[in-house]
């Protein structure tokens, strides 16, 4: 069928408007027609990426010679290419012919600039796609250009190689170009920033991590060893979390991004981990943060005396209640997670536009990783989001394929690193990590689906300790601090055991932080080098829903909080000196 008659036939309002302007595409005035209808609209997009004949008269305008033309249609390719399905019709198309042929022979840099922008947006897409995309001939055009007297088309240039370099099969050949390491390093000192910016993080991406910390200036790892800070998940018992965090700042005077090296959380100890690494947030300001966050995201509870409420509170009250019930039963959730969204996408935004989890690298800052479960897998799996890549030759985990799905996922042996990426946006992390089965939807996108970490490591120390392993094979751990929400003593179960207690029973086992304690207080004294210390108080005060947004119920916590932080006063000092010592010893070193 021709693109006239498929747009003819299509039934949408435009359909005829389609089918005039894809009859001169090669004229600028039908350029700029296609390219404003494809960006204004997702159902334009939609309709246009349907059809093969109309992404290859798009494909084809690559070519003209009007370099108008060139830049209308590559701006309407990047933006199909945002749907992966679309992406992977562009390499059926072999869009790769014209791109490659424009990369080669092109002198005029604004025409390089829009062919890269393309380049740029489909590497990142998908492995399979950026699989495709990795020839020779992409290859030593990109690394020339690496080197052209245009900056943005330097900085492209740079991009494309480091959206390539996050697909595995890629990452194995970008690291054995002979040369390249070399002209990433030379390229992060050049006075240009946007270049320099854009080769470190090439570097990152690759692995070449000491490279890199020296070509920032980076943080030195001190000489007794790596500083691991460790935050369980809970809800919103995350405020006993964030407040033994304010008094080990109180009394250490620095923050948790001056004295560790790593820093991993699973769920709210995600949400904790970015801010306190990545926002270099002070313990005090995530406190009030995470208050907001609780108030908005989650429905406000009912008050307890709940006689002394007005008729239209009552009424309030019921109508939340039915609705929070109704979408339990619908959705499988019971709050909505749009508003939760909203709030990580407005926390994280990055004012370069930079919010990649691997955009942090370049900065000097801790390596920080969030716990989630990745449930598209079977069995599943913990899913490490990090703002940080292995280092070369650290060996990757095998690939198994979903025949349902056609995706792949890496699945960790004893030796290899965990299943993982860094190439994703840091608020897509959090969402991942928070994800906890019957508060809140899974997350999506359009190859995994992710469910809270804490199904797999509440506690994630063990995990923790994993990945610095990995990322310093050379080095020692030498303090070690886990952070827990506060847990309840154990008590007999109300009402004695009940069928339905069973599923309660499988979601208590799962999320149980005492069980890597344990294990922990088991083996740690065989390395007696590990300075370990673990915060977590155990009250009854501590019993409290993960959405509660009650404040009496929040000072309930806080109050058992701070009861064992004034009980186990000692400990603290003990483990603050530690970490003032060891920061003290990284600062002289650097």
């Amino acid at each position: 069928m021709e693109y006239t008659s498929y747009f003819a036939a299509s039934g949408h309002k435009l359909g005829a408007f389609f089918s005039f302007i894809f009859r001169f595409p090669y004229y600028p005035f039908g350029a700029s027609a296609v390219s404003k209808v494809i960006l204004q609209d997702l159902g334009n997009r939609v309709l246009v990426g349907k059809d093969d004949e109309p992404v290859r008269q798009l494909i084809s305008m690559i070519s003209n010679d009007n370099y108008h033309v060139v830049r209308q249609a590559c701006s309407s390719l990047s933006t199909l290419a945002g749907d992966v399905s679309v992406a992977m019709k562009l390499m059926k198309c072999d869009i790769l012919q014209p791109i490659g042929a424009v990369l080669m022979v092109s002198s005029a840099s604004e025409k390089l600039v829009s062919v890269l922008q393309v380049v740029v947006t489909l590497a990142i897409r998908s492995d399979t796609i950026a699989e495709m995309m990795l020839t020779n001939d992409v290859l030593s055009s990109l690394k020339v250009l690496c080197v052209h007297k245009n900056p943005e088309v330097q900085r492209l240039a740079l991009l494309a190689v480091g959206n390539l370099g996050f697909c595995p099969e890629n990452h194995h050949v970008l690291v054995a170009i002979e040369g390249l390491r070399e002209l990433l390093v030379q390229l992060t000192a050049t006075p240009e920033p946007r270049v320099n910016k854009a080769a470190a993080r090439a570097l990152a991406i690759l692995g070449e991590n000491e490279s890199l910390r020296c070509a920032i200036g980076g943080r030195q790892i001190p000489k007794r060893g790596i500083r691991i800070l460790s935050l369980d998940g809970g809800g919103m018992k995350g405020l006993a979390t964030v407040q033994i965090l304010e008094e080990i700042e109180n009394r250490t005077g620095k923050r948790m991004h001056e004295l560790f090296d790593l820093i991993c959380g699973t769920s709210t100890g995600g949400i904790y981990a970015a801010a306190l690494s990545i926002k270099s947030m002070s313990a005090y300001r995530l406190e009030e943060i995470y208050k907001n966050f609780g108030k908005v995201v989650f429905s406000e509870p009912v008050p307890k005396d709940n006689n002394s409420a007005t008729w239209k509170e009552k009424l309030d009250q019921l109508y939340k209640s039915s609705s929070q019930s109704f979408r339990v039963v619908a959705k499988g959730s019971k709050h909505n997670p749009d508003k939760l969204e909203r709030l990580l996408k407005d926390l994280c935004a990055d004012e370069d536009g930079d919010d990649r989890l691997i955009e942090s690298a370049v900065k000097d800052i801790p390596k920080v990783c969030l716990i989630s479960t990745l449930v598209s897998v079977m069995p599943a799996q913990p899913f490490v989001f990090r703002n940080y890549q292995y280092p070369v030759g650290t060996p990757k985990a095998p690939c198994v394929t979903s025949e349902s799905s056609g995706t792949t996922a890496r699945v960790s042996h004893k030796q290899s690193g965990l299943i993982g990426s860094c190439k994703y946006q840091l608020w897509q992390a959090i969402r991942a990590s928070c994800a906890a089965p019957y508060y809140l939807d899974d997350f999506s996108d359009d190859v995994y689906r992710w469910r809270d970490g804490g199904l797999m490591a509440n506690n994630p120390t063990i995990i923790s300790m994993r990945e610095a392993q990995l990322l310093w094979p050379d080095t020692k751990i030498d303090c070690l601090v886990s952070v827990g929400s506060g847990s309840v003593p154990t008590k007999a179960r109300k009402g004695g055991w009940r069928y339905l207690d069973a599923g309660q029973v499988l979601i208590e086992s799962a999320c149980s932080v005492d069980r890597v304690e344990e294990t922990l207080n088991t083996l740690l004294p065989m390395h007696p080098k590990i300075r370990y210390f673990r915060f977590n108080p155990v009250d009854e005060r501590c019993d409290m829903k993960l959405d509660e947004t009650d404040p009496a119920v929040w000072q309930k916590l806080e109050a058992a909080t701070k009861d064992y932080i004034e009980n186990n006063s000692e400990y603290f000092n003990i483990a603050c000196e530690t970490l003032v010592q060891a920061s003290a010893n990284s600062d002289t070193e650097k």
